[in-house]
């Protein structure tokens, strides 16, 4: 198996990740997949339009395309970036959820949901996340663009910190050209920092875990071509979440009061709606 970095260097990055809660890893993608992942985004959004979830002016998401196209599953099984992750996780990490996200310009800069923990929005029930998220840069990011923002160490550190409480200008912007990738826990503290002059910002997101009978959201399928597949490289455990059932009480579930024939993009709206509102937002 081919090797991005050192056994130093891995220790070194996942030290830092422990330390500030993210990573920004350059290059990530080379300009080849980039190109290849922009191409099958559009490709997905004229074949699939009832994948994609309009949630604001800006903001359009594509939750469960893996049944779809095998076109992005290389971008869940990156090498580079999957190398850093194991260092992070270990050898029992599992594959949660893939998601494609656009960010697109827009007048309403006070759109975004704000300051937030994903997964679970309860303040009480931070302790419980216990997910790292990736996400990969299709499109260039640059300081006038739309761009993730984040709280330095409120994964660990600071993490009494309650999202309400920070500023709105607080965190840093992580921007870069196409191809980086931004590794999170999700339990650190982040928000989208929306720019007057933004060109649109594509990006591609994914979720992982250490293993346990227990999957972060019911929105992504694992269709077969994945879980039966026996590839040595990949980590033993790695789509082995394929058929769990037992969903965490949070913002990937669908709550039981909801009519079961409701479609998917009315339930993740109505399960955002809730999760702003426990916020207090």
């Amino acid at each position: 198996m081919n090797r991005f970095f050192s056994d130093l260097q891995l220790r070194e990055l996942a030290a830092e990740f422990d330390r500030n809660g993210f990573l920004r890893v350059e290059r990530a993608l080379s300009d080849e997949q980039i190109a290849r992942f922009n191409a099958a985004v559009d490709r997905h959004r004229q074949d699939f339009p009832d994948d994609w979830l309009e949630l604001s002016d800006s903001f359009c998401e594509a939750p469960n395309v893996l049944p779809h196209t095998a076109d992005f599953d290389e971008a869940i099984e990156n090498p580079k970036t999957l190398e850093i992750l194991r260092a992070i996780i270990g050898e029992a990490i599992t594959f949660e959820e893939f998601a494609i996200m656009l960010r697109n310009p827009t007048a309403n800069l006070n759109e975004v949901k704000g300051w937030h923990r994903d997964i679970i929005r309860e303040f009480d029930r931070r302790m419980e996340i216990d997910a790292v998220s990736i996400m990969m840069y299709l499109t260039d990011v640059s300081d006038t663009d739309h761009c993730f923002a984040i709280i330095p160490e409120s994964h660990n550190r600071l993490v009494d910190l309650d999202p309400r409480n920070v500023p709105a200008d607080a965190g840093v912007d992580l921007t870069g050209p196409a191809g980086t990738a931004v590794i999170f826990h999700a339990r650190a503290i982040h928000n989208a920092r929306l720019k007057q002059d933004s060109t649109q910002r594509r990006t591609l997101q994914a979720y992982y875990s250490p293993w346990r009978d227990q999957r972060t959201n019911e929105w992504t399928e694992i269709p077969p071509r994945l879980y039966e597949r026996h590839d040595p490289a990949l980590p033993p455990l790695f789509y082995a979440k394929w058929n769990v059932k037992n969903i965490q009480d949070g913002v990937g579930k669908r709550p039981a009061d909801l009519d079961p024939g409701l479609p998917m993009c009315q339930v993740i709206k109505e399960v955002q709606r809730r999760g702003r509102l426990k916020m207090g937002l």
